[in-house]
């Protein structure tokens, strides 16, 4: 069998010294590991989409405290509780 990196043939030769009742279980630890992979994968996917998604990201030339004083005037109070900030 070809193999296509240095990894996977090192890997493919741990896995034929390993004795075949192990084997299942190196299977489910590969799998686990590949779903891990796919999950960041698509974490980081949905992170860069957020970025460039519906709000955008922020952009203000303001100095803070004129940022902080504009958004606490425009504060409902969420009901009837008063938020102090």
């Amino acid at each position: 069998m070809k193999t296509q990196t240095k990894y996977e043939e090192i890997i493919l030769n741990e896995i034929r010294n390993l004795p075949p009742p192990v084997l299942p279980q190196v299977v489910k630890i590969l799998k686990s590991l590949k779903e891990g992979v796919e999950s960041v994968s698509r974490r980081k996917t949905a992170a860069d989409q957020a970025k460039t998604g519906f709000c955008g990201a922020w952009e203000d030339d303001r100095p803070a405290d004129e940022i902080v004083a504009d958004i606490s005037a425009h504060r409902s109070g969420f009901g009837v509780r008063k938020v102090i900030l």
